[in-house]
């Protein structure tokens, strides 16, 4: 095996995989997706490791049929890179990457808003605030990462834009892993977070369109703000270069 696979060991002591026991394909595929998912976004398995799919298979107690779904679902949201050459690794964050995601937020967040404040229904609110609250309770921080991103969708689907809503949920894909660096990086992230998802479903509410941008915005940026700080230290204040989270 080479240096850079990731030894079973190593596998089931950072995915804490106990055996699954028989399960139909679908059932194993979520469960292996989930699984790498947080291990990712938590930065237990590093950027560039390489995701061996036997070893997850043994490792998971399941067949190379679901790891290979849940690799390309992942490849999908942008946590897993693949190349002819290395096959399967942990997608590297970099502070190029990072800036372009929220700047291109920026963008399309005041045409979200604009179009998705009149047309949000009031059960689409309280899904919203149900999730908060959730947010609010929960201890696991990459369980919060994934409720954040649920949150969001939320009012991506209320602007009843496609293109606008499938741009906007890659975006929050592939910035899942800038959202786990913020929180891990800043203790009081979580609780500014959560602030803000009260006031942003307060301002969808009372349908004041000014505010519920200003305050998706400032949501945006603080996220970017942190993050970028974070890589800027991980590599050492090079801001070109590519730093593992």
């Amino acid at each position: 095996m080479s240096s850079s696979s990731l030894p079973k060991s190593v596998v089931n002591k950072t995915l804490g995989v106990p055996a699954l026991g028989p399960s139909p394909i679908r059932t194993a595929y979520t469960t292996v997706t989930d699984r790498l998912r947080k291990a990712i976004i938590s930065g237990e398995l590093p950027g560039g490791t390489r995701l061996v799919q036997t070893e997850l298979a043994q490792s998971l107690s399941v067949s190379v049929t679901p790891v290979r779904e849940a690799l390309r679902n992942l490849m999908s949201e942008g946590l897993v890179d693949y190349s002819p050459f290395h096959g399967a690794t942990v997608h590297r964050t970099s502070r190029a990457e990072l800036e372009d995601i929220y700047e291109l937020r920026s963008v399309l967040i005041p045409l979200a808003v604009r179009e998705g404040i009149n047309n949000i229904t009031a059960e689409e609110l309280d899904t919203a605030e149900e999730l908060a609250r959730r947010m609010e309770a929960e201890a696991d921080p990459i369980a919060w990462v994934e409720l954040n991103r649920e949150f969001h969708k939320v009012f991506y689907v209320a602007s009843q834009r496609p293109k606008v809503y499938e741009l906007l949920v890659t975006l929050a894909d592939l910035s899942s892993l800038y959202v786990g660096l913020s929180i891990s990086g800043d203790a009081e992230r979580r609780a500014r977070g959560d602030d803000d998802h009260a006031k942003i479903i307060r301002t969808y509410r009372a349908g004041d369109v000014k505010a519920a941008t200003e305050i998706t915005l400032v949501h945006n940026l603080d996220t970017l703000e942190v993050a970028r700080a974070m890589l800027d230290e991980a590599s050492g204040g090079r801001s070109d270069k590519a730093a593992e989270i």
